[in-house]
């Protein structure tokens, strides 16, 4: 079941996003979120996003992101983080 993003991702919701995702990992759960609701994404979670993609790289469980807004597309592109986004 995928974990659906807040619509804002800013500086505040940084240290929340960090801890529901490295409990995901902690636990073995692969990682599939939800980015459909997004409005707004800053760098802070755009680096945990990122961070969590390779922490989850190599624990050998999955990482995708899916479903993602017109708003986050365009923020993860601008920050050469476009790789993030599910084919």
């Amino acid at each position: 079941m995928p974990i659906v993003l807040a619509p804002v991702l800013d500086t505040a919701a940084a240290a929340p996003l960090r801890l529901t995702l490295r409990a995901a990992i902690d636990t073995g759960q692969s990682i599939i979120l939800d980015a459909s609701a997004v409005e707004r994404i800053g760098q802070a979670c755009l680096q945990i996003l990122a961070a969590t993609e390779a922490a989850a790289d190599l624990a050998g469980l999955d990482f995708r992101i899916v479903g993602a807004s017109p708003a986050f597309a365009d923020m993860a592109t601008l920050a050469a983080l476009d790789t993030l986004l599910a084919a």
